[in-house]
């Protein structure tokens, strides 16, 4: 099994694949996040051969980029970690998985009381810290008051051209309770990663939900039972294509159950070593189009 585009292992012989499912961050997204001319130009092509070609992702609708959403054939969308299936031809939300009612305020208000108790303060870059956005029925929420400081935020400048663009800003995000119960998914970003571990373990003894995590230092709530697999998988089923139809490419933990719903999984050349380990494949890095790399050699 090969780290790179040119050495990775041929697919089944014999097996047509009807579906690509392909995560952003991290997969389909370099490290500026920018999505490769070549990658989007592979995925045309696959269109172009009557192959779906679905983007999977802890993303919602609101922040995809332009570049994939002006794909020509584009049908579906698997989103929020498996929380909203997307129909572009009929522009609706062909299913969707909400949070149980309450659960999104509760989330919040937990990690304003784990940062008050540390002594953080939201309008500087010291104590405990944390950006939170909520996604309701595809479209990105959060507090104005992130805002303040963020251009000092150990994140970096593509966290900051995530969280400042497309996203609908509220003043009191944990006083919208009619907004917050039609919430589909949290996520909250921590600089320190520690602080993400307290809220993670304290988050996973909550039945209700569940806890998953796409770039280093995140942690993204859904309802019990939503990932990315489940939904990739009944989609595929609506559709009539067979798991050895399906070819999936990730490189995080959100990814692991949508390489357990596929013929064919393909871990990115930047994954850790567990969703390499969990792949059939290994392709090339997200800076390396490996997405593509892949699809030139053994797809279209």
């Amino acid at each position: 099994m090969g780290h790179r585009g040119d050495s990775v292992e041929k697919p089944e012989d014999g097996i047509m694949i009807k579906l690509i499912a392909v995560d952003l961050d991290g997969t389909l997204l370099d490290g500026e996040n920018r999505i490769d001319g070549r990658n989007i130009r592979a995925l045309q092509r696959a269109l172009d051969m009557g192959i779906y070609v679905v983007p999977a992702t802890g993303r919602c609708m609101g922040v995809f980029p332009q570049e994939l959403t002006g794909l020509t054939g584009l049908q579906y969308a698997v989103t929020e970690n498996g929380a909203l299936i997307w129909d572009y031809q009929g522009e609706r939300e062909l299913r969707r998985w909400g949070l149980p009612r309450g659960k999104a305020e509760k989330i919040l208000r937990l990690v304003e009381g784990e940062r008050a108790g540390a002594g953080g303060n939201p309008a500087h870059g010291r104590g405990f810290r944390v950006y939170a956005e909520v996604f309701v029925h595809g479209q990105a929420y959060a507090d104005i008051r992130s805002l303040e400081g963020i251009e000092a935020t150990p994140l970096g400048m593509n966290f900051i051209r995530y969280f400042t663009e497309n996203h609908n800003f509220v003043s009191g995000l944990c006083a919208q309770q009619k907004l917050l119960d039609a919430a589909e998914k949290v996520n909250l970003y921590f600089p320190d990663s520690a602080d993400g571990a307290g809220v993670r373990s304290r988050l996973e003894q909550d039945a209700s939900i569940k806890i998953a995590s796409s770039i280093c230092g995140n942690v993204e709530v859904t309802a019990a039972g939503v990932e990315k697999g489940a939904a990739l998988w009944e989609l595929a089923q609506q559709l009539g294509i067979g798991r050895r139809e399906i070819l999936v490419f990730g490189d995080n933990e959100n990814d692991l159950g949508m390489f357990a719903a596929a013929g064919t999984a393909v871990a990115m050349g930047n994954a850790g070593e567990r969703v390499r380990q969990a792949a059939g494949h290994v392709t090339g890095t997200n800076d390396e189009a490996g997405v593509a790399a892949f699809l030139e050699k053994y797809v279209i």
